[in-house]
């Protein structure tokens, strides 16, 4: 059976009891976090096999992240434990509609300083997934395992698969941003982004804006829009198209994340490998659907790993 590979930050969500902005919240409740192993998690629920790659810190809050994936079943023996750098932080906020202000606290962070020794062991087959996102690009350093575990992953004939999730807030220099999203784009046959990082990451709008994104490796590209759906792309133009959900929303954390994992597992479902993904003959627009599902579900509860559901949940739930 294929295993998903997620690498990349793993961090405590202090989230807001109530609405109203970071100033104001009085209390905040601790949960799991990081975009790549809310994917991770998603997968498992969907009934993939996954692991997760990254560094913690030595200290409570690292062994409370190790311990919430070992729940969900994600295979943790590629998590190391650092007694120099600390496990990342974020505290966010709730607005009314789940709109959300972030304040990250990952200047020392462990997933910033991981190192291809650390991930030494991780083997790939084909079939696999190895799937990133650019929060954990941060440092050269990282940047530098990233490329080792992307390498290796290629060489076994695993399917590579990018978020960008940019988060503007942890760059200083948001055009060396887009250089680094822009470089490891070029290494994914997948991508998953948002309209409005696509007009960054481009400095284009629209159609061109998608033609521009098929150079390197893209295979299959996705464009979303919260609420709204989400389009799928192939080389030869658009293929698939999702209008989105409507569901009583309390909080958008860990949608994207959870229509992303939803995602690939179809693929993962359905055989999809690097080499046949354009010519397997998938059911791009059903796999597409349940992934818009996956995440409109996601978004009726707080949180993102403890608010994910299963095929039943989410079928039953999101018509």
């Amino acid at each position: 059976m294929s295993k998903l590979y997620c690498i990349g930050e793993l961090l405590i969500d202090f989230q807001s009891v109530g609405l109203g902005s970071l100033k104001d919240t009085q209390q905040f409740v601790k949960k799991a976090g990081g975009a790549p192993a809310n994917v991770c998690v998603q997968a498992v629920k969907l009934g993939q096999k996954a692991a997760y790659l990254t560094k913690v810190g030595n200290d409570g809050f690292g062994e409370f992240l190790i311990e919430t994936l070992k729940n969900e079943n994600v295979d943790t023996k590629y998590i190391s434990k650092s007694s120099e750098y600390d496990t990342s932080l974020a505290f966010v906020s709730f607005q009314e509609g789940g709109e959300r202000e972030f304040s990250f606290f990952r200047k020392a962070a462990a997933d910033l300083h991981f190192t291809s020794g650390d991930f030494k062991d991780v083997e790939f087959n084909e079939g696999d997934v190895l799937e990133f996102g650019s929060v954990a690009l941060k440092t050269f350093e990282a940047r530098s395992t990233h490329k080792y575990v992307i390498d290796k992953a290629k060489k076994s004939g695993a399917l590579i698969c990018f978020d960008p999730n940019l988060r503007f807030n942890l760059w200083e220099d948001h055009e060396e941003l887009r250089r680094v999203v822009t470089k490891y784009a070029g290494f994914a046959d997948v991508i998953k982004v948002g309209e409005d990082e696509l007009e960054f990451i481009t400095q284009l709008k629209g159609e061109q804006a998608v033609k521009s994104m098929f150079t390197g490796n893209l295979k299959v590209l996705l464009v979303t829009n919260g609420g709204k759906g989400a389009k799928l792309y192939l080389p030869q133009g658009k293929a698939a198209e999702c209008e989105g959900y409507k569901v009583k929303t309390v909080d958008t954390t860990g949608a994207g994340d959870s229509f992303f994992g939803a995602f690939i597992a179809g693929l993962m479902e359905n055989g999809a490998t690097c080499a046949n993904i354009l010519n397997k003959g998938l059911n791009f627009k059903e796999i597409l659907d349940f992934a818009c599902r996956c995440g409109a579900y996601t978004t009726t509860g707080f949180g993102a790993i403890s608010a994910m559901g299963n095929k039943e949940n989410v079928n039953k739930a999101v018509k």
